[in-house]
């Protein structure tokens, strides 16, 4: 897939040290009343719903005294060596009411400051927006080399506390680059509003039971019990969706041997749906993610079975 077949543009690009994998932080201009949700607002608005070009800096500031030789800090000044000046991804950010210190955790949070805090002003990136979609750019091209030196100096050659906007040449100039989806953790914040709709919807229990063991603990692991419950239900409420999509385009038969129940029915008053089973093709394959509607396949009982076999070797009928 490349930039410019994503689902959505992207509107805005942001300059990092480091490349982001769950967060994006950004700090507000001081600690008092409503600075951090002005902040979020601004960068909300910048955003607006499209994707975050991600730019690695040419340049890697120096933390507080006592944290040159810190491991964790010469750990990731040899990664920012490794992308420096390049491009590395494009994430969909979304606004969260939680502070960074909720989202890493209070000690972690603490650290953060301890390093590179200005002073007391301890809340250096401390409006978090979590990374809800993800895809990293393989050939991480250096972004002069791409965007000629005019457009380089006025998205990155500044520091800039906020997200840079990006115009249509500049898009254009990056719409042809590969990218490949990586997992995104906070993923399921983007659904949240269905987790309350599965919960009051008369879930179907069959449907709820294979999907449990589809969606075993193995492959949730990493959630809580509580969100394990929800996942499964989500995910049972959603394959029902999916049901109901292919009943209404006529195409009730096996993904992968293509056994059509309707011929043998013959008439029969046996619904067509109750000899296929609604499979979750990839829960174990992309570790903590959240379900989508193209994960699900229709199996004859036979291919299910097969499926779950080759599952625990490793393998699936669906590999390409």
């Amino acid at each position: 897939m490349r930039i410019g077949e994503l689902d959505r543009p992207v509107t805005a690009s942001k300059a990092d040290w480091l490349q982001a994998t769950d967060w994006i932080g950004f700090t507000p201009t001081s600690s008092g009343p409503g600075a951090a949700s002005q902040c979020q607002s601004t960068i909300n608005h910048q955003a607006g719903g499209g994707y975050v070009l991600e730019y690695i800096t040419e340049t890697f500031s120096k933390p507080n005294a006592g944290f040159q030789r810190d491991p964790v800090f010469l750990k990731d000044l040899e990664q920012h060596q490794e992308v420096a000046g390049r491009l590395v991804g494009v994430h969909r950010l979304i606004p969260t009411p939680l502070p960074l210190a909720k989202v890493i955790g209070e000690e972690a949070y603490s650290r953060l400051q301890d390093m590179w805090a200005q002073g007391d002003k301890r809340h250096r990136w401390s409006v978090a927006f979590p990374i809800v979609r993800s895809y990293s750019i393989p050939s991480k091209p250096r972004a002069r080399d791409l965007f000629g030196e005019v457009a380089y100096r006025r998205l990155f050659a500044h520091a800039s506390a906020t997200l840079r906007p990006m115009n249509d040449e500049e898009r254009a100039a990056i719409a042809h680059l590969e990218v490949q989806e990586r997992p995104a953790a906070n993923e399921w914040i983007l659904h949240h509003h269905e987790f309350e709709k599965a919960e009051a919807s008369d879930v179907d229990p069959t449907l709820l039971r294979n999907l449990s063991t589809d969606l075993s603990d193995e492959a949730l692991e990493g959630w809580g019990e509580e969100a394990k419950t929800k996942l499964r239900r989500r995910a049972a409420w959603l394959a029902n969706s999916f049901v109901l999509s292919r009943r209404r385009e006529g195409v009730l038969r096996c993904d992968h041997c293509s056994f059509d129940p309707v011929p043998l029915i013959a008439g029969r008053k046996i619904p067509a749906r109750s000899l296929l089973d609604v499979h979750h093709k990839t829960p174990l394959s992309l570790g903590k993610r959240v379900t989508r509607m193209e994960d699900f396949a229709l199996l004859c009982p036979t291919c299910h079975r097969y499926e779950h076999r080759m599952m625990r070797l490793g393998e699936s009928l669906f590999d390409s």
